[in-house]
């Protein structure tokens, strides 16, 4: 019999095919042997690829090989009845449906029918395309915890202690490496104002070589003064007018702007009298505030005392010092 085990820890691990399976099992055994010629003529040996499939690097440490089993718990087959054919397990209808037709007729059913029900879902669970498709079991839903007063209350706690900024640890302060004031004596020398020594001029003196030099032409075309040619400042009168002047045609723009404007019509030149007064200016009453701004303001003189012989109670009381009663003191005494 072939059995098949697994586990969380290992990979599926297979027996032997018995060597009559042919007799036992004909019709998967003539769909295993249609696929293994079939395989036979698709695929070519050829030296190349089957040189390019080994490993040219050697793997480094130990390899463990890791199982890709997705099972939560090991499961083992146990099959004491008769092995069902492909044509019978493909037959078996699907786990999802078995249970959804178990949830609606389980309070209609009796507990017998019931029972026949579990049966089809384990076998469909248990059978070899399930396996390979990895159906699960149903598993329980686990009811979600709903929070009392005390546990809001802590979150909210937590919440607000991650709402709050982040303070940024305070840097520890550098010593400073102060000199002393005995060895600045550069600072001291930089911090005094710059001198700057002006040359001294020597007194004119009249050499010997002067009293023999001979100036050069160039020189002594250097010396003569600048000849300005006057003829183009003075013109005659009447002066001359441009002949493009007298045949320039002014465009629609200068004639525009050339216009001088015309000023607005006031209300006061409407009036027969200008200098009348509108009868509701002689009716109308000041506000208080009007009143207050139309009266003058008091500015106190600050500069001509009342009295300006008056002398300060604080002068009478000082004293003078010895340096003010040396400066008293005419000169020459």
């Amino acid at each position: 019999m072939h059995k098949v085990s697994r586990s969380s820890k290992c990979c599926p691990t297979f027996d032997h095919l018995p060597e009559n399976i042919s007799c036992f099992l004909p019709d998967i055994y003539k769909s295993w042997h249609r696929l293994e010629e079939r395989h036979k003529h698709m695929f070519t040996k050829r030296k190349r690829l089957l040189k390019i499939a080994q490993h040219n690097r050697p793997i480094k440490g130990r390899f463990i090989p890791q199982c890709p089993c997705k099972y939560k718990k090991p499961i083992e087959f146990v099959r004491d009845v008769r092995i069902r054919t492909r044509t019978e397990q493909l037959a078996l209808p699907a786990v999802r449906r078995l249970l959804l037709f178990k949830e609606t007729v389980k309070d209609l059913f009796e507990p017998l029918r019931i029972l026949g029900i579990n049966r089809l879902i384990r076998l469909s669970l248990l059978s070899v395309y399930s396996r390979l498709t990895n159906i699960q079991p149903p598993q329980k839903k686990v009811p979600i915890h709903k929070w009392d007063e005390a546990e809001w209350k802590k979150h909210t706690k937590y919440l607000k202690k991650l709402a709050k900024p982040k303070k940024e640890p305070k840097q520890p302060k550098l010593p400073v490496q102060r000199m002393k004031l005995d060895k600045m004596t550069r600072f001291k020398a930089l911090a005094l104002p710059k001198t700057h020594e002006e040359p001294t001029k020597e007194p004119w003196a009249l050499t010997p070589a002067m009293k023999t030099y001979e100036p050069s032409e160039n020189i002594k075309k250097m010396a003569l003064p600048t000849a300005h040619d006057d003829s183009a400042m003075i013109q005659s009168l009447p002066i001359p007018i441009n002949p493009t002047a007298l045949t320039y045609k002014a465009t629609k723009r200068t004639k525009e702007l050339a216009t001088a404007r015309e000023k607005g019509v006031g209300e006061s030149d409407l009036k027969e009298n200008p200098f009348s007064i509108s009868p509701n200016a002689l009716k109308a009453r000041p506000t208080a505030r009007i009143k207050e701004l139309a009266e003058p303001k008091e500015y106190e003189n600050t500069h001509i005392r009342e009295n300006p012989f008056a002398i300060s109670p604080a002068a009478l009381k000082a004293k003078a010092s010895p340096r003010i009663i040396e400066l008293a003191k005419p000169k020459g005494s």
